[in-house]
Parts: C-alpha cells; sequence; structure tokens
C-alpha cells in the first residue's frame, strides 16, 4: 500500500507543471470572456437585454391587444353613431307624426265648429231633438287632451333621446382621441423595441466570437493535457523500475542483517571458548609439577589448543573485517533509506499540490462548459426571441397603418357627424318653434273649444226646454190623435241631416279602414325590418366572434413560448369580459338616460338595443292609433244614433 501512494503521489508530482499550464490558459479563457463581457458592458448591457427580449415581446403582445381593444372600442363607437343617426332619423319621424296629428285635431277641432254653427243656426226650429251632445263634446274633449298630453310626453323624451344622442356622441369623439394618442405611443414603443433589437443583434454577434475563441482555446487545453499525459506515463514507467531496484536491494540488505547476526553469535560462541581455553592454559601453569606423563598431555594438549586458538583467532579477525564491511554497507544503506524517505516526501507534497492544482482545473473546465451551454442557450433564445419580434413588428406596423387609415376615415366620419349634428340641431330647432307653435294654436283652439261648450251648453238648455215643450204637446196630440204632426221645415232638416250624417260616417269608416289598412302594412314592415335587424345582429355576432377566435390565435402564435401562452389567454379571456362588462355597463347607462322607457332585455350588441327601442315607439304609435280609432268608432256611432233618431221622427 505504501508503494502504491507513493507511486500516486509521483504521478501527481508528474503532471505539476502541466496542470500549471492549464491554469495559466483556463485563466487566459476567464480574460477573454472577461474582455468581451467588459465591452458588452461599455456599449450597452446585452445579456441582460437578451434576458429582456422575453419581457419585450410580452410587451408587444399587450400592445397588439390594446391595439386590438382600440378596433373594438372603434367598431363600438361607430355603432353608437350609426344608433345614433337611427334615432335621430326615429325622432324625425316621430316629429312628423305628431305634427300630422296635430293638423288632424285641427281640422276635426275645425269640423266640429262648424257643426256647432249649423247646430246654432237650426236652432229656431220648433221642435228639437232628444240628444245628449254635450256628453258627446265632452268626451272628444277628454281624448283630445289626452292626445295633447301624450305629445308633450313625446316631445319631452325626444328631448331626452337627443340629450343622450350627444353625450354618446361626444363619448365616441373622447375614444377616438384616445386611441389615436394610444396609437401614438406604441408606435413611440415600436421603435424602442426596434432599437433593442438591433443592439440584441450586435450582442449575440459578439457572444458567438467570443464563444469561437474559447472554442480554440479548449481545444489547446485538451490537446496540451494529452501530451502531458503521455510524458507523465514515461516518468511512472521510470519510477515503478526504480521501486523495484530499491525493492531488490532492501531484501539483500535484510539478508546480510540476518548473516551478520549468526556470525556475531558465532564470535560470541568463540569469545567463551577462548575464555575458556585461557582459563585452562593458567590451570596448567599453576599445575607443571605432576609427572612426564601429564607433561606430555599436557603438551599435546597445548599444541592442540594453540592450534584451535590460532584457528579461531583468524576466523576471529576475518569476522571481525566482514562486520565491519557489513557495518559500512549497513550505515551506506541506512543512509540511501533516509534519502528515499524525503524523496518519498517530498514527491508526495507534490503529488498532493498537483492533486489541488488538477481539482482546480477540472472546476475551471466545467465552469467554462457551464458558461458555453448558458451562452448557447441564451443566443438560442436571443435568436428565437429575435424572429419573433421581427414578426410582432411586421404585424404593428401593418396594424400601425391600418390605423392610421381609420383614424383618417374616422376624422373624415367625425366632421360629417359634426355637419350632420349642425343640421339636425338645426332642424331640432324648427321642428321645436314648430311644436311650440303647435301647442300654441291648440291653447287658442282648446280655449275656443270651452267657449263653444259654454254656448252649446245653453243651446242644449234650450233644446231641452223646447223638446220638452214639443214632446208635451205631441203627447196631448197623441192622445186626441193617432199621428204627430210636425213642421215640413223640421222634417226637412231631419232628412237633410241624417243624410249628411251617413256621408259623413261613411268617409270616416273609410278613412278609418284605409288607416288600419295602413298601420298593418306598417306593422309588416317593422316586423321585416326587425327580422332583418335580427339576422344582421346575428351575422354580426358570428363575425365578432370569429375575429375574436383569430385574435386569440394571432396571440397565441405571437406568445410563441409555452410559459406565456396560458398567462396570454387568460388575460385575452378576462380583457374580454371586461369590454362586455363595459359595453353592458354602456349600455345600461343609455337605456336608463330616458324616463318613460320600457326595459327591454340587455342584449350583447347595440343594434339589438335599438330594435328594442323602436319596438317602444311602435307600441306608443299603436296605442295613439287605436285612441284615434276609438274616437273615429264614437263619431260613428254618434251619427247612426242621430240617423237612428230622425228615422224615429220621421
Amino acid at each position: 500500500m505504501g508503494s502504491e501512494n507513493w507511486l500516486n503521489n509521483n504521478i501527481r508530482g508528474g503532471m505539476n507543471r502541466a496542470e500549471i499550464d492549464d491554469i495559466k490558459r483556463i485563466g487566459s479563457v476567464k480574460a477573454a470572456v472577461s474582455l468581451y463581457g467588459e465591452r458588452f458592458l461599455e456599449r450597452k448591457p446585452g445579456l441582460q437585454k437578451t434576458q429582456k427580449l422575453p419581457s419585450s415581446a410580452k410587451e408587444l403582445h399587450l400592445a397588439k391587444r390594446d391595439i386590438g381593444r382600440l378596433n373594438e372600442s372603434r367598431k363600438v363607437a361607430e355603432s353608437e353613431k350609426a344608433q345614433a343617426e337611427s334615432e335621430l332619423f326615429n325622432a324625425r319621424k316621430t316629429v312628423k307624426d305628431l305634427t300630422l296629428q296635430i293638423e288632424q285635431s285641427n281640422s276635426e277641432a275645425k269640423a266640429q265648429k262648424q257643426e256647432i254653427e249649423k247646430l246654432k243656426k237650426k236652432e229656431r226650429g220648433e221642435n228639437g231633438l232628444p240628444l245628449d251632445v254635450g256628453e258627446v263634446d265632452k268626451h272628444q274633449y277628454m281624448e283630445m287632451m289626452r292626445e295633447l298630453e301624450f305629445v308633450k310626453h313625446e316631445l319631452s323624451r325626444l328631448k331626452l333621446d337627443m340629450a343622450s344622442v350627444k353625450q354618446a356622441k361626444l363619448r365616441a369623439e373622447k375614444e377616438t382621441e384616445a386611441s389615436v394618442s394610444r396609437m401614438r405611443s406604441y408606435s413611440c414603443s415600436v421603435e424602442a423595441l426596434r432599437k433593442e433589437i438591433e443592439d440584441a443583434n450586435e450582442e449575440q454577434v459578439l457572444v458567438e466570437l467570443a464563444r469561437i475563441e474559447a472554442i480554440k482555446e479548449l481545444e489547446a487545453i485538451e490537446a496540451q493535457r494529452v501530451a502531458e499525459a503521455t510524458q507523465f506515463s514515461d516518468t511512472i514507467e521510470k519510477t515503478r523500475n526504480r521501486i523495484k531496484d530499491f525493492t531488490k536491494e532492501l531484501d539483500w540488505e535484510k539478508k546480510l542483517e540476518t548473516q551478520l547476526a549468526i556470525t556475531n553469535a558465532d564470535v560470541d560462541v568463540l569469545q567463551n571458548e577462548l575464555k575458556l581455553v585461557r582459563a585452562m592454559e593458567s590451570r596448567v601453569k599453576q599445575n607443571e609439577n605432576p609427572g612426564d606423563t601429564e607433561v606430555s598431555e599436557g603438551r599435546e594438549e597445548q599444541s592442540e589448543t594453540s592450534m584451535l586458538l590460532q584457528s579461531v583467532t583468524e576466523e576471529q579477525e576475518a569476522a571481525k573485517k566482514e562486520l565491519m564491511s557489513i557495518r559500512e554497507e549497513g550505515y551506506r544503506f541506512m543512509s540511501s533509506m533516509d534519502a528515499i524517505r524525503d524523496e518519498i516526501k517530498r514527491v508526495s507534497k507534490e503529488s498532493a499540490q498537483l492533486k489541488s492544482l488538477e481539482d482546480k482545473a477540472d472546476l475551471t473546465v466545467q465552469s467554462l462548459n457551464s458558461k458555453l451551454l448558458k451562452a448557447k442557450s441564451k443566443m438560442e433564445a436571443a435568436s428565437a426571441a429575435e424572429e419573433k419580434a421581427k414578426a410582432i413588428v411586421s404585424n404593428l406596423s401593418i396594424t400601425l397603418q391600418q390605423l392610421k387609415t381609420e383614424t383618417d376615415a374616422a376624422k373624415k366620419e367625425r366632421e360629417l357627424i359634426r355637419e350632420e349634428t349642425a343640421c339636425v340641431q338645426a332642424a331640432i330647432q324648427k321642428t321645436e318653434s314648430q311644436i311650440d307653435l303647435a301647442e300654441n294654436r291648440l291653447e287658442a283652439a282648446m280655449q275656443e273649444l270651452e267657449a263653444v261648450k259654454a254656448s252649446e251648453a245653453t243651446a242644449l238648455e234650450s233644446l231641452k226646454k223646447l223638446s220638452e215643450k214639443t214632446m208635451r204637446a205631441r203627447a196631448m196630440a197623441s192622445k186626441r190623435k193617432s199621428s204627430i204632426t210636425i213642421s215640413k221645415f223640421e222634417y226637412e232638416y231631419l232628412i237633410g241631416r241624417a243624410e249628411e250624417a251617413k256621408e259623413v260616417a261613411d268617409k270616416k269608416v273609410a278613412a278609418a279602414e284605409a288607416w288600419v289598412e295602413a298601420l298593418k302594412a306598417s306593422e309588416k314592415e317593422i316586423l321585416i325590418e326587425t327580422e332583418i335587424a335580427h339576422n344582421e345582429l346575428k351575422e354580426l355576432q358570428a363575425k365578432q366572434e370569429t375575429s375574436r377566435k383569430d385574435k386569440s390565435m394571432e396571440v397565441e402564435r405571437a406568445a410563441g413560448t409555452e410559459h406565456y401562452d396560458a398567462r396570454q389567454q387568460s388575460e385575452i379571456n378576462k380583457d374580454l369580459q371586461v369590454e362586455k362588462a363595459l359595453r353592458r355597463k354602456s349600455l345600461k347607462e343609455n337605456g336608463s338616460s330616458t324616463p318613460r322607457r320600457a326595459k327591454p332585455r340587455k342584449p350583447s350588441s347595440p343594434g339589438a338595443w335599438h330594435v328594442a327601442r323602436s319596438a317602444s315607439i311602435t307600441r306608443r304609435k299603436r296605442k295613439a292609433m287605436r285612441n284615434m280609432a276609438k274616437l273615429f268608432r264614437r263619431k260613428r256611432t254618434d251619427k247612426d244614433h242621430l240617423s237612428a233618431c230622425s228615422n224615429v221622427l220621421e
């Protein structure tokens, strides 16, 4: 395990210079990236603007949505304008109808005056008619008063309608001015967005250049790392061979140490034997006095021991020399082992440093790769946003041209509306003056009718007295005779009066029938017009729905990313709901502006509301026509009653 650690440390030590060069090169890449980044920041913060491109696309989408709102508000203003024109036409028509009714009432009043004068002239007859003419006159007077009140209510309603029309016109003018101002602001925002897109294109080019340089430096770093890896593998092989040699020398040293220990043990044994021999020699010297045999034996033993001593001393000296050489070699090996240990420590330190440098280099390479990936993603997003922005700008330019043409047309229409309103105001003033004159005439006629009524009352009283006298005389005569005698003048008067009454009644019946037929024809025309208007409303609603769907599809295409699709769809739905609520609110305000008006259902389009108003006017006209028909019928019944009375008298 120790040899493997030393090997790894040595490998890392071999990569020291290569990793330092890599770090230097990585530092140069960072410097290049920071240089280009500083160039970006010196010009304009490009990456921030590339990040802001989705927000600019969102602003473009909002501008397009506001343009759609302006188009819809312009359509609503046009519909309100058409509605106001139709209301003016209806007001003119009602004024004409009222003037015709006033003229008819004046003609009827004149006819009644003539009849009353004829009755006054023929009061001098001998016998009177038992007819209740005063009640008929009272009823006619009440009908005339009701018609007059109805005419006054219609005039007040027309005035309120004119005021509401003026308010709607002012509102439409304000909306057109607001749309023009919004169009100008949107044109300014479009120009600013074009400038931002141009800046983003320049920054994209700079990012591309920085990416190309970073790729080149990365390739150079990879090539250098491959060369250094091959060099490092060679150094590893050399160090492995050296380690093998060192292990062999260590094994040989261990063997020598064991041999040295064995020789040391032998030397100790020999030293002990020498000590014993010396002790024996000393004993022999002390004991030299015994016999010859013992001396001879001692000499032999002494010679043997001397031979042994010489051999032992020689072996001892050789062993000492060998031991000294072994010790010197051991010292030499110890010094070499110390040097090897120092080398191993140094190599381990270098390998640790190289490992830390390698980790740092890996981190820098990873950061560079992540930066390159981010730059690529930003470039792709910027290119996609640029394409979307170009499409949106083209659409906005088209819509701006359309808005310009529409604003010019709206200005022309506004001038025409002003001229028409001036003409309508003049016509209204004329009609108001005519209505005032008609009211004055009606008041004078009413005063004359009251005077005639008073004279009729006196004439009726005298006629009643005369009729009572004649009835009494005739009753007395009938008691005496079976027949009644009347004067010739009275007889002729009754016959002529009955014929005239029949002719007048026939004429009035024919006129009433013609009037009823005309009313039926007008009702049929109104029903046909209402059906046509309902069909047009349905077509308009279908067109509006299709246009809204097309706009929503265009908005979804312009949005581009899936992140904004759901949000834009919800915003469009909210805007449509707000527009519907505003329309309903405006319709409520317009519908509640008139005091005497039926509350119809609140439709989603202004055309249906206009049809409901025209229906209320037709209902009132029908009521007036019914009252006129009742008046004619009552006159006809009175004439029939007069003719019946004349027949009875005959």
